[in-house]
């Protein structure tokens, strides 16, 4: 999976050097607290973001727009950079031949040059933190320790009648929206952190779909700057680390981020 995720960011450049027209827009307000799920400091397993309770509305703000923005990779089927994206996503199913969900779109973020940017000056602040204790974190001097993580949703917004969506809807049910919209920087990711997943479906099927028409299950595949990884057990030393993993099997790890801007989205996979 690692040497796929290489092909397609060598493909489709993911470099901040290159030039971008995206709209930048400044976050003026911060959205009202909303209360959400806590952590158990001694086991690890209610993790945040109301993942076994219904999920609560975000509305839609103007001054958020589109600090990130998204649009579609293709409508292709066949197009090689969406078959990469399709086989990133069936890799990282706990088990991948019994599969059984059908991908119906793949949307590419555009990021702007100011969320590269950030994304990029962050691992710099991390390496030289990892510089510091190289012994204890090695791959952290390289790269910031950067992994490939899913973060689960629902979307609203992308429906067989709306071809050609390229900017953020308004609706407050789409979580996808928002959370490019916000740039992750909710009520309950700055008070808890962000929680990803290594598993392509543990967290997308903890969530909870209403009856909502339209509204679908989706993963947003990011690329994540972990830094000093810490255990659940280690919740007392949290402040000496950059983010939290939860889980026993590798394949069923959480990870808890602690900053934004260690999350930069790359891609969205709808799925049924």
């Amino acid at each position: 999976m690692h040497a796929l995720w290489v092909f397609l960011k060598d493909t489709v450049n993911f470099s901040c050097s290159r030039k971008l027209t995206d709209v930048i827009c400044e976050h003026e307000k911060r959205p009202r607290r909303i209360s959400c799920g806590s952590i158990h400091n001694s086991e690890g397993e209610q993790l945040l973001h109301g993942l076994r309770n219904p999920m609560h509305r975000m509305p839609y703000r103007e001054n958020y727009t589109r600090s990130w923005f998204y649009g579609r990779l293709s409508k292709d089927i066949g197009d090689p950079s969406r078959n990469v994206i399709e086989m990133i996503f069936r890799a990282a199913s706990p088990c991948p031949p019994r599969d059984a969900r059908r991908i119906t779109e793949v949307l590419k973020v555009n990021n702007s040059m100011e969320s590269l940017e950030r994304f990029e000056e962050y691992r710099e602040t991390v390496k030289k933190e990892c510089f510091k204790q190289h012994k204890r974190h090695p791959r952290g001097m390289v790269d910031g320790n950067e992994l490939l993580q899913f973060y689960g949703a629902t979307i609203i917004c992308c429906s067989d009648k709306q071809y050609g969506v390229s900017d953020l809807c308004k609706d407050p049910n789409c979580r996808v929206c928002r959370i490019i919209q916000s740039g992750f920087k909710t009520a309950c990711n700055k008070r808890a952190g962000i929680l990803m997943n290594t598993s392509s479906n543990a967290m997308s099927e903890a969530m909870n779909v209403t009856t909502e028409k339209n509204l679908k299950r989706a993963v947003i595949l990011c690329r994540v700057v972990a830094g000093r990884v810490c255990r659940i057990t280690d919740w007392a030393q949290r402040d000496d680390y950059d983010s939290i993993r939860s889980g026993q099997n590798s394949k069923l790890d959480h990870l808890i981020v602690r900053d934004p801007s260690a999350v930069l989205p790359c891609f969205i996979i709808v799925f049924n």
